[in-house]
Order: structure tokens, then sequence, then C-alpha cells
């Protein structure tokens, strides 16, 4: 069948508000009319996309595999419509990327700025995103580029090095007096627990480290944001990577690197299937080439030059 950018559109809407109301709302449509369009849409497919209830929707099992293709459609045929009315040579379309708050809040923001300055007529959606979740992302082209440490299956996957960022100690320095990242010194502090997904729990799970125990005893967080906050209350202290400690909420903390050392590789993921459009492909290349690392921590390395490691 034919499937349009408008039908691509009402789908991923219902499916991203799991309400009837909120979605004809967002899309400016009436309700029954909306209701009709996912009824026919679902009849051209032939599959039920939806579970329906009083309160709300919830995708079925079809409808969680579809909804990444959809949106990857989507961007391609928004793309695909802005290069045709853009000039000859300014680069136009869209491109999505996907990281977790310590990329975001460090990496990001002046990478992008000089990305928007060079391409004013590029239209970028930034997803939040942890762990497993953001290889998973670019791997099903929900979006097309990923920043982080690649976790489960990356077939298909390019994976370039950005940075290498090791992992320490991060805490407030009239609470403690720590003078190395040793596993003597860890043992006597409150060390705040990560979750379960997190790329940090993953580098020490691999390294065998026995921080992992160490932070059994800890309050569970599943944010940077949180951590932060609750290092800066006095709450504990955090293992966290070099990239972390570079947040503009660490600013004031202390940062002492683990001893023995443990490495956190930041990588620049996107799929090898497809070729990826002048947006993308720019945008690439701001963080590949051009990567910035003003007001970040001196721990952090660059690679000496460009790599792949996948």
């Amino acid at each position: 069948m034919n499937l349009s950018q408008k039908q691509l559109l009402l789908f991923i809407t219902t499916a991203q508000t799991g309400h009837i109301t909120q979605a004809s709302e967002r899309l400016g449509i009436s309700q029954p009319t909306l209701t009709r369009a996912l009824a026919r849409f679902e009849s051209d497919l032939g599959v039920m996309l939806f579970h329906r209830t009083t309160r709300r929707l919830s995708l079925t099992p079809e409808g969680q595999r579809f909804l990444p293709v959809a949106q990857r459609l989507l961007n391609e045929m928004e793309n695909a419509c802005e290069v045709l009315q853009g000039g000859s040579d300014a680069i136009t379309g869209r491109v999505s990327l996907t990281m977790g708050s310590t990329v975001g809040g460090t990496l990001m923001p002046p990478q992008l700025k000089m990305f928007m300055r060079r391409h004013p007529g590029v239209r970028v959606r930034v997803v939040e995103s942890y762990g497993l979740e953001t290889t998973k992302s670019v791997r099903s082209g929900e979006v097309d580029l990923g920043i982080g440490t690649p976790q489960g299956d990356i077939a298909g996957l390019r994976c370039d090095l950005l940075l290498r960022a090791p992992l320490g100690i991060v805490y407030r320095r009239d609470q403690y007096k720590i003078r190395d990242g040793g596993l003597e010194t860890l043992s006597n502090l409150p060390i705040l627990k990560e979750g379960p997904n997190s790329s940090i729990i993953d580098l020490l799970r691999i390294s065998g480290s026995p921080i992992v125990s160490m932070m059994s005893k800890g309050i569970d967080v599943t944010s940077l944001t949180m951590q932060l906050a609750l290092v800066q209350a006095g709450m504990g202290v955090a293992v966290l990577s070099a990239l972390a400690a570079s947040h503009p909420q660490a600013v004031d903390l202390g940062f002492t690197l683990l001893d023995p050392p443990i490495e956190r590789p930041v990588f620049l993921m996107q799929r090898t299937d497809r070729p990826a459009n002048p947006a993308v492909a720019a945008l690439a290349q701001v963080f590949l080439r051009d990567l910035q690392l003003v007001d970040l921590r001196p721990e952090l390395q660059l690679p000496v030059a460009k790599v792949r490691a996948f």
C-alpha cells in the first residue's frame, strides 16, 4: 500500500500521547476524525496497531514494531520535501539524534550551536535516552545519530570514537578530603547506586570492579541530575565519568580518578545500511571533525586519530 505523511503523523502522534483526546488536540483535528482515520489505517495495513480501552490507547506488539519504522519513514519523507524546496547550495532537511543527559549537558550544546550557525535551514530533533536504549534507537532507525557507549547488538552500526572519559569519584570538597581513588578510599564512602542499565555500571561490571557491590547500600539513582543534586546535598558521592563531572551542575564539586583506572569510551553511532542525507552527514562531521571540549574537565582524552572501534 502507499503510506502517506498524514497517516504516519496521525499514528506516531497517537502512539506518543496514548490518548485520542491529546493526540487530536496536538494534530488540530476532531476526535471522531482521528478515530476513523486510525481505524482506516489499521484496515489498510491489515493489522491492529492499538489496544483500546475506555481511558487510553496502548500499542499492540505489531504497533510497537511499526513505530520506529513509521518515524523513520516520516523523517525521510519530510527530508525529501525540504531538500526539494531548499536552495541548490544550502543544506536543508531534518536530522535526529539521541543521547543521555551526560552528553546532552556537556558535548551537545556547543556542537549543535556550531551546526545551526552553519546550517540554519536544517531542523533538528534531540531525544534523551540512556544506555542500551541509545544503541537500540539508532539500530531501529528511530533516530539518525546516537552518542554514547554502544551496548547490546551493534550489527549494522558504524561507531566512531569521539573521546575517552576516565571514571572517578565526584564529591563535595568541604565534606570529604579525598586524596586518591583507590578501593580502600571508596570502601569508606557512601556511594550512590547507579541504575541497572547505565553505561557506568556496565563498565564496572565488565571490569570486574568491586565498586558494584560497594554501591549496593547506596541510594539508587537513575539520572545524572539527581545524582549531582544528592552529592551537592551531602547525601553521598558518585562514581561518574570525567564527562559527567563536566556537567554545569558539577562545577563546584571535586573529582578524583579511580585507581586502578577505568575509562568510558564515547562514540558517535549511525547505521551503515543506507547513505546519510546531507543534514545527517553534516551534523556527524561537526562531532567527528570539529569536536570542542571547551569548559570540560582536562582528564577527557581525544583520540589521536579518529578510529572505527566496532
